[in-house]
This record gives C-alpha cells, structure tokens and sequence, in this order.
C-alpha cells in the first residue's frame, strides 16, 4: 500500500525574544520522592506558591507535565526549621535532568539558554541524580553537557527537601507542541559545532535510515520495521541504530549525509545540532505528527516528509510503549526509496545526484511518492 503524506498542522510563529528570567528569595526545593509524589517546581516559601517559571508544559495548556504544584499539606505553617538551607547564596534553577534522549532534547535542554554566551551567573541546580554514578548510564546527556564545558559534578542536586536563599529560573526556550525560541536554536548549533567540520557538511550522497530494530525496549517502534530495513539496505541504503552511536557522532551523521530518514522518534531530534537545511524523510505510525517534530523542523530549517501507510495497526506492545505493524513493509520500502530520492534530487538538481542514486540500483517506474 503506497505511503502517504502525513497532515502537518500550522505552527506558531518563532519567538525572537528571550524567555522570561525571575529571581526568587526564600525558595523551597523539594526533589522526588515516593512519599511526596512527584517532583514539585520550586517554591516561593514566603507566599507558599509555585514558581510559574520552574515548571514545564505540554501544549496551550496549562497543566504541567510532569511536576506538582501543590504545597505540601503537611506544612501548613510554611517551611519547618529542619529543613536546611542550600549552601551557596544563589542558585541557577534549571529544570529536570529527563534522562531519556528525547525528552532531554526537548525539555531539559531548553533551559540551558542562559548559558550559552557564559557560564552562567550561579552554580546550576536541577531536579536530576545526586551521584556522579547515576549518570553514568545516559552518555549521551554526559557528552552535551561537555560541549556547554559542564561536567556531571557542576549540576547541583539535593535528594532532601531544601530551603534556598535566593534562585534565578529562567522559563524554558522550547515547550513541547506550544513554542519554540530562536535562542534554543543557536544553543543546540553551538553545541553541535565540534561534532563535524564545515566542508563535510552534504558531502556523503549515500542515504541512511535511522532504525529501532535493536531496541531493546522503548516508547515506539514498528514490530515489523525489520522488512522495511532489509529491502533498504539491498538498495543500498545504509542501516544505523542511534542506540550504538556517540552523540557526536549522531550528529556528524546528519551534517555529512544529504537525506537521513527513519522511523518517526527523538533521533530524529538530532537534528537540531546540525547545520540547517537537513533532508528527513520519517515515517510515521499516522497521519497526525505531533507539533514537536514540527517545531523543531522550523527551528532548523528543514526540509521534511512525513510519511505514513494506510492500513497500519497497533500490535502487541512488547517492551515498548506502543508497537504498530506496517500493512505492507514492501510498498513502505519503495515508498521511502521513491521519496529519498526526491528529497535528496530536487534542491540540488537530479544531475548532481543520479549517479549516487544509480549505485543504488534505483529501478524505474516506481511513480510518485
């Protein structure tokens, strides 16, 4: 069954402005924990209210993600006297340390605007792992927190509740399927710029697919996805799995090739340490793609294809939070091939590419995407 274009619905326009910065005196900290729910965003002790700041959103509304907003029950009275006082002065507040690829990306990352001109003006507080060790396992968050020249030990963290002095909260550059900062942009490019030098950007003509095949477990995949990759790879597109790569070098692989494609996910994300003006061509479970992608599509300046196949139905999840199956893997196969093809030709010029494209053995009469 011939894959089809995915709806892609309007996305607001960018914000060329900073985010908001507010300064906190007497601020409660209270990290997770089992006994008091979720982790809260910070509190303005003196008033007994959450920091509007501190807390992340999905969408226009106005429930938070992930955080709670409720002061404590317990402490009617405010902050007791046990609780102890952080022991800097000031405090960078900047979010939750999400240690998952995506999630870090697009919601841990965007609070780290202030600091990309400068160290920033407080040491750095976050809701994330108190030890060093607990760190080790998500290398990738590791690695970008080098390139802003921070190591695991420069972000502070407390596994009790804590009062603080003072705390500087900047809002976030980037809110999941709501908006998206131009300073994000510039963070995530300087961040990247180490990954690859400047004449390897488009200079491998071969395609890759970004597959899930490996996975272990996860948020998404397509139980069937492994169809689709073999009759890719005997084409001659290269198969890749995020999961075994280094940060650099994810983001090196977007800069080199002309067209990356891939099952939709937060690989894909990487591109926003790339140069602009990637080619991705995703394909999707359904014809809907949440505003994320499409945020971050505007904030690259990409050119992307959002491909789904009618017919695809949701299977046994497995370790995974949702699997699909594709209803043809054949005709999802020759549908990526055909607009691969066309991504990678059209800004160019056919000429430019039709030998790499030959090399892979493109076979006629296959029609339109």
């Amino acid at each position: 069954m011939t894959l089809r274009d995915c709806r892609t619905p309007r996305i607001p326009r960018l914000r060329r402005d900073l985010p908001r910065v507010r300064t906190v005196e007497d601020v409660l900290y209270l990290p997770h924990s089992a006994g008091r729910g979720q982790p809260s965003a910070l509190f303005d002790a003196a008033r007994r209210c959450f920091v509007p700041e501190s807390v992340d959103y999905r969408g226009t509304g106005t429930t938070p993600s992930w955080q709670r907003t409720d002061w404590p029950q317990e402490w009617p009275q405010g902050v007791p006297a046990s609780v102890p006082e952080a022991p800097e002065e000031t405090y960078l507040f900047l979010g939750g340390a999400h240690l998952h690829y995506g999630h870090f990306l697009v919601t841990t990352l965007p609070r780290f605007w202030p600091l990309l001109r400068a160290r920033g003006p407080a040491p750095i507080l976050c809701y994330a792992p108190a030890h060093d060790g607990l760190w080790q396992p998500y290398r990738f968050a590791i690695d970008i927190l080098a390139r802003l020249g921070l190591a695991v030990r420069d972000i502070h963290a407390f596994d009790a509740p804590m009062r603080l002095r003072r705390a500087i909260v900047p809002a976030p550059a980037f809110q999941e399927e709501a908006f998206a900062h131009t300073v994000f942009r510039d963070l995530c490019r300087e961040i990247g710029a180490g990954c690859y030098a400047p004449e390897e950007v488009d200079a491998e003509d071969r395609p890759a697919y970004l597959a899930k095949t490996r996975l272990a477990g996860g948020v998404r995949r397509f139980a069937n996805e492994e169809a689709v990759t073999e009759i890719l790879a005997r084409e001659g597109v290269e198969i890749l799995h995020p999961e075994a790569m280094s940060f650099p070098e994810q983001v090196r692989l977007f800069a080199r090739r002309r067209v990356v494609a891939g099952s939709l996910g937060s690989a894909l994300h990487t591109a926003l340490f790339a140069p602009s003006g990637r080619r991705v061509v995703a394909l999707s479970s359904g014809p809907a793609i949440n505003p994320t992608f499409l945020l971050v599509d505007a904030l690259c300046g990409n050119a992307v294809s959002y491909l789904h196949q009618p017919g695809t139905a949701e299977t046994e999840r497995g370790a995974f939070g949702v699997q699909h199956a594709l209803a043809d893997p054949r005709a999802a196969a020759d549908g990526l091939l055909r607009r691969m093809e066309t991504m990678a030709a059209a800004p160019a010029g056919r000429g430019m590419l039709s030998a790499a494209w030959s090399r892979l053995g493109w076979r006629a009469g296959r029609g339109p995407a």
